[in-house]
């Protein structure tokens, strides 16, 4: 037995185990809800959560890199790979799996892979629903290994005629003629403004010299053949652009996003962007240049909502801005274009791994389908639903904050210090910071803060710097997040001694 179908028949064994089955169309209000999913009523919009793809370990099996469609009919088609191992190197006997979701993302069928070519790595799955013909569309890239026993290598795209259900042979459809590289990961877009109904993709490529470029497919016949479009090669070898992203904004340009692959990138230096007035085909200006947004070195994925949103670009990525750090899964919002970054909206309310992301929109919400897990961020990718007004302005949720301290005065030759701890409903590890000031007599004040995070389980000390002699009120003053209330309670006086 060949380990792809080794593969095709363990997750279609695990599913059957979890008791998932394909959810037949129906309304968000009246479709199930699976274990390990939850659906929620915001502002009147329905959240719904679920893991469509859980990686085994103990049967060599893990899910990575996420790609996310919504079709004409509101199926959510999602794409990962399927890996044999967890390397470092991503390089090994990769599948392309999908599952399907027929309510809205509350439920999703079991994974199947439909990608597959001996023990060749398939990899970087991006999608694309052509809304004029509704065939859904994945494109990969087919690396080849010794002794693989597969016969494709480059670029590979298969089509669904029937919502996402069964897809073209892999090797049906090759891509030549083009430099090759890897799509996104995560999706392409139909153009809605100019060049209307036109598929992009955007593609990323290393030369033999080890230079970087960046470059997009387009496809003006619903994709029967394809045209290179934009293109720029890193000629001075100080960019290594990879995984590309693009969404259109309201007035029709193209906004273009590239990960710089530089793993010690500070946080607004990692992603490189340009844009493109004509459908694809050139960039302006001076073309990919350094962008503004807040974020590390990783992938992420684009998205220009239609509606009453329209005006706005977001953006999914790791919140964290620690450097080769992967947490806290957002949603970026730029009201500019992209030329600036207004806000945030992190995923989850306490801080969990999150690393590559796809976005796609369902009705007045966003769905996001993410890489996220406990411990490390390859234990599963997830999907949850955000109704787009909490992304814009989110509903905060409150906090509680307590403390413990020695009521007993405290010499000059120590430091007074308070346990404190903060509560929020729906999490048991809430971020933010807690600042303890004391205020003298005189009005002046001398302060110290901690800061919670993942490790933390709302519970720290906080320790002043040493005061001189005298009475002082103390006042704690927790910071909250974008979406937990701050708080401030007074901690009493403190009297210091000599």
């Amino acid at each position: 037995m060949t380990r792809s179908s080794s593969i095709r028949r363990l997750v279609a064994g695990l599913a059957a185990v979890a008791g998932l089955a394909l959810v037949a169309p129906a309304t968000a209000e009246a479709a199930p809800t699976p274990a390990g999913s939850t659906s929620s009523s915001i502002n009147a919009a329905r959240t719904c959560s679920a893991s469509p793809f859980v990686s085994r370990p103990s049967k060599k099996l893990w899910y990575r890199i996420p790609s996310l469609v919504r079709t004409p009919k509101g199926t959510l088609v999602a794409f990962a790979e399927a890996r044999d191992n967890n390397d470092a190197s991503d390089m090994g006997n990769y599948d392309i799996a999908t599952s399907r979701s027929t309510d809205n993302g509350c439920s999703w069928s079991a994974p199947k892979v439909i990608a597959s070519d001996g023990a060749n790595r398939v990899a970087s799955p991006s999608a694309l629903v052509d809304a004029d013909t509704g065939n859904v569309m994945v494109l990969s890239a087919v690396s080849v290994r010794e002794n693989s026993g597969g016969q494709g290598k480059g670029l590979y795209l298969q089509t669904s005629t029937d919502d996402g259900r069964t897809f073209s042979p892999l090797l049906s459809n090759p891509l030549q003629g083009f430099k090759g590289g890897l799509a996104g990961p995560g999706h392409g877009i139909q153009l809605k403004v100019t060049h209307t109904g036109r598929l992009l993709y955007p593609i990323a490529y290393k030369t033999k010299e080890g230079l970087y470029g960046g470059y997009g497919i387009y496809s003006d016949d619903h994709g029967k053949t394809w045209h290179t479009g934009y293109h720029q090669l890193d000629t001075s070898g100080k960019h290594d652009w990879i995984e590309g992203t693009a969404a259109e904004l309201k007035n029709g340009d193209i906004f273009l996003s590239y990960r710089e692959r530089i793993d010690q990138a500070p946080a607004g230096t990692a992603r490189e962007w340009a844009i493109s007035t004509d459908g694809g085909e050139t960039l302006s200006g001076p073309g990919f240049a350094g962008s503004r947004l807040p974020i590390v070195s990783v992938q992420g994925s684009a998205l220009t909502p239609t509606g009453t949103y329209g005006n706005l670009l977001l953006f999914t990525a790791p919140g964290d801005r620690t450097r080769n750090l992967r947490r806290d899964m957002s949603i970026f919002v730029s009201s500019t274009g992209g030329k600036t970054w207004r806000s945030r909206y992190q995923l989850e309310l306490h801080s969990t791994p999150g690393a590559y992301s796809d976005i796609t929109q369902i009705g007045t919400s966003v769905g996001v389908l993410y890489e996220t897990g406990t411990a490390t961020w390859k234990e599963r990718i997830s999907f949850l639903s955000v109704p787009l007004s909490q992304v814009v302005s989110p509903t905060k949720v409150a906090s509680k904050l307590t403390f413990y301290r020695n009521a007993k005065p405290v010499p000059t030759s120590q430091n007074a210090k308070a346990q404190v701890k903060v509560t929020v409903k729906g999490t048991q590890r809430p971020p933010g910071r807690v600042t303890l000031t004391a205020t003298s007599a005189a009005g002046q004040k001398r302060s110290a803060f901690i800061d919670f995070t993942y490790s933390n389980k709302g519970s720290r000390w906080v320790t002043l710097p040493r005061l001189g002699a005298g009475r002082y009120k103390l006042t704690l003053t927790y910071s909250g997040t974008g979406r937990i209330k701050g708080a401030v309670v007074s901690a009493g006086t403190l009297r210091v001694v000599k």
